[in-house]
């Protein structure tokens, strides 16, 4: 909104999120707070941390930039390695590439295996805790991409 560079955006969104799953994980794992508890609290205070930000409640982006908005009309016209669309569906592809190596490493095998059996990894010597918070960083670094 302020004029910011988009790939700069791009990443304080993810670095934000992944902050936001810092802040989740260690209410989860270092002060013992259940899970659902400790993720509503977080989500509480980013929601008055966007109030603040925003200067008022319910700002409506697309009603600010209608120049945002991807219609079929910005679309004819631009060749294909312009296309909104093309490059978004490129980053998505490398997005997933980087999560399949990434979950093909052995820290991505702990970090599965955590999620699905927390009590079966911790008897296999895994770090739960750091598998945690890893995994909840990296969750919600992708909901705020």
């Amino acid at each position: 909104m302020n004029g910011c560079p988009v790939g700069l955006a791009i990443a304080a969104a993810f670095v934000a999120g992944m902050l936001a799953g810092l802040i989740t994980a260690l209410l989860h794992t270092v002060f013992g707070i259940p899970p659902i508890l400790a993720g509503i609290l977080t989500q509480l205070s980013l929601y008055s941390i966007n109030i603040t930000i925003m200067g008022q409640a319910n700002v409506g982006l697309f009603s600010c930039f209608k120049k945002l908005l991807i219609v079929s009309q910005n679309v004819k016209g631009v060749p294909f390695y312009q296309n909104a669309i093309f490059i978004i569906a490129i980053f998505v592809v490398c997005i997933i590439a980087i999560l399949y190596w990434l979950f093909g490493t052995e820290l991505g095998a702990s970090i599965r295996a955590t999620g699905t059996n927390r009590h079966m990894a911790r008897a296999q010597g895994i770090n739960t805790n750091k598998n945690i918070v890893l995994g909840l960083m990296l969750s919600n670094g992708l909901v705020a991409l």
